[in-house]
């Protein structure tokens, strides 16, 4: 699910509770995003995601922002 381990070996990896809990609140969206394009797919759309910027916290790390672009099937 994703690259890091929740579980340090030396104490330098391990990921915070608010970590792990964002982790999953991206992993749930996910999977309700993806529901959400197979339903419009099988209503006739085509679904593109395209990175439309890239948000950074200011502290070394960041997150792609995706945009749709949706074209109707003939």
């Amino acid at each position: 699910m994703y690259d890091m381990t929740p579980e340090a070996h030396d104490g330098t990896t391990a990921m915070t509770e608010r970590q792990m809990a964002g982790i999953e609140a991206v992993a749930e969206q996910l999977n309700r995003l993806n529901a959400t394009i197979r339903e419009a797919v099988d209503a006739g759309l085509s679904i593109e995601l395209l990175r439309s910027e890239r948000y950074h916290c200011g502290g070394g790390c960041w997150g792609d922002m995706m945009k749709p672009v949706i074209v109707k099937c003939v």
